[in-house]
């Protein structure tokens, strides 16, 4: 599965360190969302690229968003892996992504509780 996140982000960059040190079969693949690496990288996003929202796509299905934060979570195994499938599921993605781009919007002002 490869991932798209902002690399400018502390709070991503969290993110992506929290994850890699979880992915014990190492089927995740992070890749800074700036349109160079995706250049380099040959993927192909059929949408306005959006630089400023964390991408998943798995088996050539894109996520955006709540979804992708859970499906990439889903991919590490163990009780959080089993919640986070749960959670990736269309219903509960709907009902989450009002609060991600709520956080996404704001993701500066927590950046001093991360260490990215």
């Amino acid at each position: 599965m490869i991932i798209l996140f902002d690399n400018n982000c502390v709070v991503c960059r969290s993110f992506k360190n929290w994850v890699i040190r979880r992915d014990k079969k190492k089927v995740l693949r992070f890749i800074p969302n700036d349109f160079e690496s995706v250049k380099i990288n040959k993927i192909e996003i059929n949408f306005e690229f959006p630089i400023n929202t964390i991408i998943c796509i798995d088996e050539n299905k894109v996520y955006k968003g709540s979804r992708a934060i859970f499906l990439t979570i889903s991919k590490t195994g163990g009780f959080l892996g089993i919640i986070s499938k749960v959670l990736a599921t269309p219903i509960f993605g709907y009902l989450l992504q009002p609060p991600y781009l709520i956080f996404a919007k704001n993701r500066g002002k927590f950046a001093r509780f991360f260490d990215g």
